[in-house]
């Protein structure tokens, strides 16, 4: 009797393990049937984020010489543009910083402008529109760069950064703005700036640098 019981319960156990093979064959054929959809939530791919809106728009005002304010209440970071200091809380007026602000209002306040973004990265920490300005076709963060009132931003990646350094490249060639030669407002006192702004190794270190160069670009006798 009990040979019987063990033979009909392993014959069960074998004819359910059968039927759960068959059942997962079928199942698996059904959900790869041609207009039948495979849920696969590991891969599932999350909307494509849209960009805000190109303009056109009106500039309401001229924060400083790389912030300016929309008629829609935002605030715009200029894209690839370091432009000194006017109204920062924490920082004195820079050296400019007058000069590059009403150089851009002249430029583009109360006038109507497009935007253009970078793909990925809109805003900045403060919640501020990221974006490259154009006006009449013109790009403004180019111009400023151009004509010496601001640096091209090199601390981090953007699209047009090449465009921009090699426009800082010759804005200091052609000594335009903040690369003039002047003593009061030019080059010498951009570089008295910056010096003030480093530290004591640093300081000691460009002195090093400043004189390898002296000794291996002198001037000519007669040019002393």
């Amino acid at each position: 009797m009990i040979y019987y019981l063990r033979d009909r319960f392993i014959r069960y156990v074998i004819w359910i393990t059968v039927f759960i093979i068959i059942a997962m064959f079928i199942v698996r054929i059904s959900v790869n049937l041609p207009g039948k959809t495979t849920l696969r939530i590991s891969h599932a791919v999350s909307p494509t984020k849209t960009l805000p809106s190109a303009g056109p728009f009106r500039v309401i005002r001229v924060i400083d010489a790389d912030t300016i304010k929309l008629d829609t209440g935002e605030t715009v970071r200029l894209i690839g543009v370091d432009a000194p200091e006017s109204k920062h809380p924490e920082i004195p007026v820079q050296r400019f910083g007058l000069e590059a602000t009403e150089f851009l209002k002249n430029l583009i306040e109360k006038s109507q402008c497009m935007l253009e973004y970078e793909p990925g990265n809109q805003t900045d920490k403060y919640g501020r529109l990221l974006a490259y300005v154009f006006v009449g076709g013109e790009l403004i963060n180019a111009k400023l760069i151009e004509r010496g009132y601001a640096y091209a931003y090199s601390r981090f990646p953007f699209s047009r950064q090449n465009e921009f350094l090699n426009l800082e490249r010759q804005a200091r060639q052609r000594q335009y703005g903040l690369w003039s030669l002047s003593l009061k407002d030019g080059r010498i006192a951009n570089l008295v700036e910056r010096y003030d702004a480093l530290n004591i190794e640093g300081r000691k270190k460009l002195d090093d640098i400043l004189k390898e160069l002296i000794h291996k670009y002198p001037f000519p006798e007669e040019r002393r």
